[in-house]
């Protein structure tokens, strides 16, 4: 009898330890996991193209330090009556050593050298007389061009001072366009907001006929 008493008391135990056991729960059973955030990937597959869409810019070879050889030609484009200044040095602090006329008869400048926004004259003719000879400087804008591209849709804008970089326009046959600066036979113009570069065999630097 004493035997059968012990026998089940250890049964009772063993039953409610496996029910305290079952109403446990573990760590290591639990599989919720809070959701992720996923990680943004830092390869460059994963990043927007900053340069999608966005327009080719002219790259001037002409900024404030740097100087640059040309050996080109343009003619006086300022209206101003006063005359066009010529600079000893490639800024508005020098002094003036000259003036160009700018009367409706063209003047013709000889540029041999482009620093920032001035370009660098040797001489300045007109039809009827030599208006300068020597070494001064002049605003670029003040000066111009014509394009040729004679019975074509027009000549060639580059974003740099060679045909290798990309075309990022036309200007028609025969128009007026702004100088900025040059780089050897190359010009940078300005033409109704279009910025670039013009090859030596698109420009015509004379207004008044066509170049052969």
């Amino acid at each position: 009898m004493k035997t059968i008493l012990i026998l089940t008391l250890l049964l009772g135990n063993f039953i409610i330890g496996c029910q305290n056991s079952d109403s446990t729960l573990s760590p290591e059973t639990d599989n919720t996991s809070p959701t992720q955030t996923p990680e943004l990937s830092n390869s460059p597959e994963a990043k927007p193209s900053a340069e999608k869409n966005n327009p080719v810019a002219a790259v001037p070879n002409n900024s404030p330090g740097t100087r640059q050889t040309c050996q080109i030609s343009a003619y006086v484009i300022d209206q101003d009556p006063n005359g066009l200044n010529v600079r000893s040095g490639a800024g508005e602090n020098y002094d003036i050593i000259s003036k160009l006329p700018t009367t409706p008869i063209a003047v013709f400048v000889d540029i041999t050298a482009s620093q920032g926004n001035w370009v660098q004259i040797i001489r300045a003719e007109s039809p009827q007389k030599v208006e300068f000879q020597g070494t001064g400087w002049v605003y670029a804008s003040l000066l111009g061009t014509m394009t040729r591209g004679y019975g074509t849709e027009g000549v060639s804008v580059y974003t740099n001072a060679n045909t290798e970089s990309r075309v990022i326009g036309q200007i028609p046959p025969e128009k007026q366009v702004k100088l900025l600066g040059c780089d050897r036979a190359w010009v940078l113009v300005d033409y109704q907001e279009l910025k670039g570069w013009i090859a030596p065999e698109s420009q015509c630097p004379n207004p008044l006929t066509t170049c052969p």
